[in-house]
């Protein structure tokens, strides 16, 4: 069989080829290439991601680092509500100009910035239309250059493939966090649905797996039946970013009304999200801040 009858089809990648462009866009982070960047995203909604991107962000900015928390859902926007402030602006402001992007940014605290997501928020929003694919990336290009002088950002993306797809940015130094919340088949096969549609469009872009509300050995099993399938269907390998125990205090103590960092201090779910975040942050040299 000639060599051309063995090639594949034109503008599809071997494993071999998207192994090396995925190797390279990680050496490009490590030599500082752009600031490291969580892409949260689950399968299917309630797996978590809101919290635990809160959970994520507020225990990086308490070790010192400069943090932007971005929320990517244009409809609702949650985290303001859950950090307990008040944005002037959302960034679909940004949508026809009325906004530029440090009108977006909302400081949280010293080291906590947060752009928020839902309805524009700003006067003058007479479009009725809801956001294409090409607005949703021109705005999440104009938040990318908030980043360049933090040492973490942390995008919150849903369950929405529309919102992970936006927030992607080539030739950036970002990972996919899978948020896995249910050991069922069908929690699992969400899981892995979510990395299939995403790797299938940005075959560089490294994927992690986050387990949400297990922990142990249930955590590894989660891990373990969505790595099988991306190893044997996607030639892919999923790394365990970590597991986040279920905390009934936290749940009680946010529907309390306690305010997010006082309720989530100590308890069992920052701690753990603490372990995850300082293995991202300890895995890159973190140029801006001299860390």
């Amino acid at each position: 069989m000639s060599a051309q009858l063995m090639s594949p089809p034109r503008g599809v990648a071997t494993l071999s080829q998207a192994d090396a462009v995925r190797a390279a866009r990680t050496a490009r982070g490590a030599e500082g290439g752009g600031t490291p960047t969580l892409l949260i995203a689950s399968g299917r909604g309630g797996s978590g991601t809101t919290l635990l991107s809160a959970l994520l962000a507020v225990s990086a900015a308490g070790e010192g680092k400069r943090v932007l928390l971005v929320d990517a859902d244009d409809f609702v926007g949650p985290l303001a509500l859950t950090l307990g402030v008040v944005p002037r602006a959302s960034w679909t402001d940004l949508r026809g100009g009325r906004a530029t992007s440090q009108d977006v940014a909302t400081p949280v605290s010293a080291t906590l910035t947060l752009v928020a997501g839902g309805a524009p928020r700003l006067a003058g929003d007479t479009s009725s239309t809801p956001m294409n694919a090409v607005e949703r990336k021109a705005c999440m290009r104009r938040v990318s250059a908030l980043a360049e002088q933090m040492d973490l950002v942390v995008v919150d993306c849903g369950a929405r493939l529309e919102t992970v797809l936006g927030a992607i940015a080539p030739h950036a130094d970002e990972r996919l966090v899978a948020v896995s919340a249910g050991s069922d088949p069908v929690g699992l096969a969400a899981t892995y649905a979510l990395c299939k549609a995403v790797v299938q469009r940005h075959s560089a872009l490294p994927v992690d797996v986050l387990v949400n509300r297990h922990e142990g050995s249930d955590a590894a099993r989660c891990y373990d039946a969505i790595d099988a399938g991306a190893r044997q269907f996607l030639g892919l390998t999923l790394r365990l970013a970590g597991a986040i125990p279920a905390d009934p205090t936290l749940d009680a103590a946010l529907r309390a009304g306690m305010p997010f960092p006082d309720a989530a201090a100590g308890s069992p779910a920052a701690i753990a999200a603490h372990d995850v975040v300082m293995r991202v942050l300890a895995a890159r040299p973190l140029s801006r801040s001299g860390a």
